[in-house]
């Protein structure tokens, strides 16, 4: 007698998870989810005149321990749609993580709040102060701001004002006295940088920071920045 096997099809409980289509959207979904955190934990991370390669790699592990655990958690699985789903969409969200951390996110900062207009602000005031009788203001016109902040830079900070007839600058700087990078918003910027590292951020913003001297070099500086002699 010959017997024919009855086919069977495996109940809801006997699928694993990543099977269905509802688990491959979830993990689509939680891939998003794990970009906006990672995007948001270097943008919390950069800060103005300080290194970008630290901030973009503490994202970088954070995202690589991410893919690591669902890449291992796919592995073990039968169905494992959504586990790779899962691992490769981190993969390529940490990426791109990186990428804003290093690149963007500090000019994204800047770019939209209110700095630009701070800083305009502040070289109206110091064309029309009474101190610029003939057309030159003293170096060291600066104000604390002790609330708000301007792009990145939050309180309290200082903010200092030139206007000379070769170039208009505004820096903002921590107010802190071991303080050693800000930010500058200024249409001359190889007047007013000497012997520091500076990278463009967006329009006429830049940011600055001290030589790192490495390896006994007085002109090295974090990468990404370049440095400008003081001749």
């Amino acid at each position: 007698m010959v017997q024919i096997a009855e086919a069977t099809t495996p109940t809801d409980t006997e699928r694993l998870p990543g099977s269905t289509p509802t688990a491959r959207a979830a993990a689509a979904a939680t891939v998003v989810v794990i970009g906006l955190l990672l995007g948001t934990l270097g943008t919390v991370l950069v800060t103005p005149g300080h290194s970008l390669a630290v901030p973009t790699a503490i994202v970088a592990a954070v995202g690589g321990v991410i893919v690591l655990v669902a890449w291992v958690v796919a592995s073990f699985r039968a169905a494992r749609q959504a586990g790779w789903i899962l691992a490769v969409g981190t993969a390529v969200v940490t990426l791109l993580a990186c990428v804003w951390t290093f690149e963007f996110a500090i000019p994204a900062a800047v770019e939209w709040s209110n700095a630009t207009a701070q800083a305009q602000d502040a070289l109206v005031r110091l064309q029309h102060s009474s101190q610029n009788v003939h057309g030159t203001v003293p170096a060291q016109s600066c104000t604390v701001h002790t609330s708000g902040s301007v792009g990145p830079l939050g309180a309290p900070y200082k903010e200092c004002a030139v206007w000379t007839a070769v170039g208009h600058a505004v820096t903002f700087f921590p107010s802190s006295p071991n303080a050693s990078g800000g930010l500058m918003y200024t249409d001359r910027p190889l007047v007013f940088f000497a012997d520091e590292c500076t990278r463009h951020l967006v329009g006429s913003w830049w940011m600055f920071a001290p030589s790192t001297d490495s390896g006994g070099d007085p002109g090295s500086c974090y990468f990404g920045y370049r440095f400008h002699g003081g001749g």
